[in-house]
């Protein structure tokens, strides 16, 4: 089977090829900057040309960063649109199908092993194999879905959980919430469980409580990312105002991914993806003990979602993995396989 399978983000599209039947089988991947292109088809012309392989294949899917509906996708982050019709019809395949890429992530998780992850906070609960959980992105975007063992299979339901309001946990987190509505009226977790929302931390931390800037670090910023700078420095601790930046982002990332899961409880696990808590694991490791106490201080919901694991997915191939787990199901559904 010619399967070409993808995980499409604000920041970065990763693409794979793999052909099961070939031997030995088939695998090439490649990563493209996704602003550098005004369409999803123009990335996967360049990916097959740059390859040498020629369509139809027998089935695409891409896993895309925002809300899929009626096979049509508009990515939260991204201004693209992408149709599986017009897929269908650039690429000459019959068989095309667009999911969640939280929902791609969470197709992968059964099948990873202990090595692809590392454990944010453990269990006291008994453990079992992967039953129903709930897997949580954070990256360009923030992104949540629902894994669910039905039988011998699974199914996997998407969400738009990062557009959930804010909810401050503590006297900082107020001023931050204050600070932010003097702005804008509706303060998503995603505004600051992102990319973009670890510079918006840092920026109230300097701009309202009045924290010192290091000079080589304002500089910095002017031509850096500034999310990626940020957090070098937050692991490097060698800048104070950046390490309360990253301190913050933490305990707010707890707290939330603990109000999703009470959304999908009861569960066996949670499951953490996307490239910005893989670039900060050293942190979640070092703060792991406050991580547990926010991610399980929900009021009589404390017992519960302490017997639950948290685990961080470092296998940055999930994505795409989950996404060739799709494609080979839906083409065998269809009466191809």
């Amino acid at each position: 089977m010619r399967i070409l399978a993808g995980d499409v983000g604000g920041t970065n599209t990763r693409l794979v090829y793999v052909q099961d039947d070939a031997e030995p089988p088939v695998r090439y991947e490649k990563t493209f900057s996704s602003m550098d292109y005004d369409c999803i088809v123009e990335v996967v012309e360049e990916f097959l040309s740059c390859l040498g392989i020629k369509w139809p294949l027998d089935v695409v899917c891409l896993a895309v960063a925002g809300p899929v509906i009626s096979g049509s996708a508009s990515l939260t982050n991204l201004p693209w649109k992408i149709t599986e019709k017009a897929l269908s019809n650039a690429l000459q395949t019959k068989h095309v199908c667009l999911i969640n890429d939280l929902v791609a992530a969470g197709f992968a998780i059964p099948s990873l092993n202990d090595s692809a992850m590392l454990s944010i906070k453990q269990g006291r609960g008994s453990q079992q194999a992967v039953a129903d959980a709930v897997v949580i992105g954070v990256g360009t975007g923030l992104g949540a879905a629902h894994l669910m063992r039905l039988g011998d299979h699974y199914r996997v339901l998407s969400s738009e959980a990062g557009h959930a309001a804010f909810a401050p946990g503590n006297e900082v987190q107020c001023k931050l919430l204050s600070w932010l509505q003097r702005q804008q009226s509706h303060i998503s977790v995603e505004l600051l469980l992102s990319g973009r929302g670890i510079y918006t931390i840092y920026q109230f931390f300097r701009d309202e409580v009045g924290l010192p800037e290091a000079r080589s670090t304002g500089l910095a910023l002017q031509s850096s990312d500034p999310a990626q700078l940020i957090s070098e420095h937050a692991i490097a601790r060698d800048d104070s105002l950046c390490a309360q930046t990253l301190n913050c982002f933490i305990d707010i990332y707890a707290a939330v991914i603990g109000d999703i899961a009470l959304h999908y409880y009861p569960l066996s696990a949670v499951y953490l993806v996307g490239g910005i808590p893989v670039k900060i694991q050293s942190l979640l490791i070092s703060r792991k003990q406050i991580f547990a106490e926010r991610f399980c201080n929900k009021g009589l919901m404390h017992e519960n979602l302490q017997q639950l694991p948290v685990k961080l997915v470092i296998d940055d191939s999930a994505g795409c993995d989950g996404a060739i787990i799709y494609a080979r199901h839906h083409f065998s559904a269809s009466g191809q396989g």
